[in-house]
């Protein structure tokens, strides 16, 4: 299993990595992505990446921390190393009243192109702003299209449509092992089987039995086999779909110069 987003710089889990590591190794979880969402946190996830083989991270800037001050000239060196698999997580959040949207779409814009230009696929964080989200992606894919991530998608099936269009894939965290989470589970059911990733956002989704804090990348076995009893599959089957769908996405095996071919 490959949890493509957990966040193991935050320091709930970084205090007990290697503890929480292990755990996971042990029940099967063979990757690990880290979004470090700050740069406050991104030399840490780099860290974390070079100190353990099955570890890689991306970088951004989430929404809720564009005030966290940047050092200068870190963000182009980071984005080239070779365990920096994709920039994020970034992207939009109007949950909380008064969200300056206006902001965080310019923002976006600038982490959309700076994606595209190092040819990174992009990892997207959307709350309550897919229709936004929709306009800024379209504008970027007339200037350069690139791969993107919906993670830890909370859309209607409507609303998701024209992102798989745009050949968007989606990644399901621990609501979707809540018996009550429907509209998540008809959510699934409607993203091509070869575009589903599976996560954690550990330590903040729950899952049916585990709540946050307590989330870590181990829980991505319980969403495996949520998705596994939702579609039909067996677990084994589950297991190598999303591993093939996250090598895909994030281009295992290729070196920079194909990449940039």
């Amino acid at each position: 299993m490959f949890d493509v987003h957990a966040h193991l710089t935050d320091d709930c889990i970084f205090r007990h990595l290697e503890e929480t590591l292990r755990r996971a190794r042990e029940a099967g979880v063979r990757r690990f992505l880290i979004p470090a969402y700050s740069p406050l946190l991104w030399e840490r996830a780099r860290d974390i990446a070079e100190q353990n083989q099955d570890v890689y991270f991306a970088i951004g800037v989430h929404p809720l921390f564009l005030d966290d001050k940047e050092p200068e000239g870190l963000r182009e060196t980071l984005i080239k190393h070779p365990k920096c698999l994709a920039a994020g997580e970034v992207g939009l959040d109007a949950f909380l009243p008064g969200s300056d949207l206006a902001r965080q779409s310019a923002w976006f814009e600038q982490e959309a192109a700076f994606a595209a230009e190092h040819d990174k696929p992009l990892v997207i964080h959307c709350r309550k702003a897919y229709s936004e989200l929709l306009a800024l992606l379209k504008d970027q894919f007339k200037i350069k299209p690139l791969p993107f991530l919906l993670h830890s998608c909370s859309s209607s099936r409507e609303q998701l449509g024209p992102f798989l269009e745009m050949g968007a894939y989606v990644s399901f965290s621990g609501t979707l092992t809540r018996s009550n989470a429907r509209k998540v589970k008809e959510l699934a059911l409607g993203v091509p089987s070869e575009r589903v990733l599976l996560e954690t956002d550990s330590p903040y989704i729950g899952t049916d039995k585990v709540r946050p804090p307590f989330v870590r990348p181990l829980q991505v076995m319980e969403v495996a086999e949520a998705y596994a009893e939702l579609t039909g599959l067996s677990l084994e089957e589950t297991e190598k779909l999303t591993e093939a769908n996250s090598e895909r996405f994030f281009r295992f095996g290729k070196t920079v110069t194909e990449r940039q071919s």
